[in-house]
Order: C-alpha cells, then structure tokens, then sequence
C-alpha cells in the first residue's frame, strides 16, 4: 500500500507541468506544504494513531493547499489560475507522510526537495520538448519584461497528460537504472 500512496502523490505533476513556470509554481508550493505537514505531524504521532493520523494529516494537508493557493493568488494571479485545480492534490502527499514510518520533524523536507525537483525538470521537459520554448508565460512571476521567451517548434504530444506519463515513465526507468548500477 505505501508503494501505491507514493505513486498517487505524482498526480499533481502530471496535469500542470505542461508549462515551466507553472511546474516550478506547482513544485514550491508541494514543497512548502510537505515541509509544513512533516512539522505539524509528529506532534500528533504521539496522540493519535491509524486513522485519526490519517484524517490529521488530510485536513493539515487541506489547511496548507489553502493557505499555498490564497499565497499564491497573491503573488500570481495568472498563475493562481493556472494552477487552481491541481493545488488541492497537494493534500495526497500529506497523506503519504502519514503513512511513512519517519517521526522526525523535517520528514517532509526530503520528500518536498524530491517533489519540487521532479516537477521543474518533467515542466521543462515537456515546455522544451513540447512546445519549443522555455519559461512562456514567464511574466506570470518575472513581470512584462519576461514576456515573448519562445522558440517555434516541438512536439506537441508532450504538452498533453499522456506526454507527461511518457516522460515521467522515461525518468522513472533512468533514475532505477543509475540505482541498479550503484546497487552493483
């Protein structure tokens, strides 16, 4: 079962990592939000067990999706947007650390780095792959002067949620080689 939890935590990454900026938006929110939920859960380690920590650890998981979406309207209102139906995915990886058999404080630091680090390189993947173009939309964070980044070509298959499977099935089966070979 935890094999599977850590597998739903990827839902997130596969619909809003078309675009860099909204990978790198999507990916410091996770991160902020694990590294939050990773402090506020082993307070309650102690105080509730099974699914009491389960149900903490979605609505603490809820609370921060929230917070990171009001956060994020602030900065980005076109980002905000762009990212609106994939924030409260963020609640599946809270789940996965309630679940996870660390108790330290900074559990969900590591699993955040790892969160943050995939969805920037699967959203320059697929924006460089698919679309031919690195930080479109760029004004969304880096104001006007960010604006008109873009290259021509690409295939456009990429852009899509099959091409985001694709791409993270490639990098899944690249890392688990270079593991195989340190395994040696």
């Amino acid at each position: 079962m935890k094999r599977s939890v850590q597998l739903l935590t990827l839902a997130p990454l596969l619909g809003c990592t078309d675009l860099l900026i909204k990978a790198f938006g999507i990916g410091l929110c996770g991160l902020l939000v694990l590294l939050f939920c990773g402090l506020l859960l082993p307070p309650l380690r102690a105080r509730l067990q099974g699914n009491g920590l389960v149900l903490a650890a979605l609505l603490i998981g809820g609370i921060l999706a929230s917070a990171a979406a009001l956060a994020l309207q602030l900065l980005s209102a076109e980002l905000a947007g762009a990212l609106e139906l994939f924030l409260p995915l963020l609640i599946l990886p809270c789940l996965a650390l309630a679940l996870d058999d660390q108790h330290t404080a900074l559990a969900g630091l590591r699993p955040g780095l790892n969160f943050a680090l995939l969805a920037t390189l699967l959203g320059g993947l697929r924006e460089l792959l698919g679309n031919g173009s690195l930080f479109a939309h760029a004004n969304w964070l880096l104001g006007s002067a960010a604006s008109g980044w873009h290259w021509s070509s690409g295939m456009s298959l990429l852009t899509h949620a099959a091409g985001a499977f694709i791409l993270l099935g490639l990098l899944l089966a690249l890392l688990r080689h270079f593991n195989q070979d340190d395994a040696r």
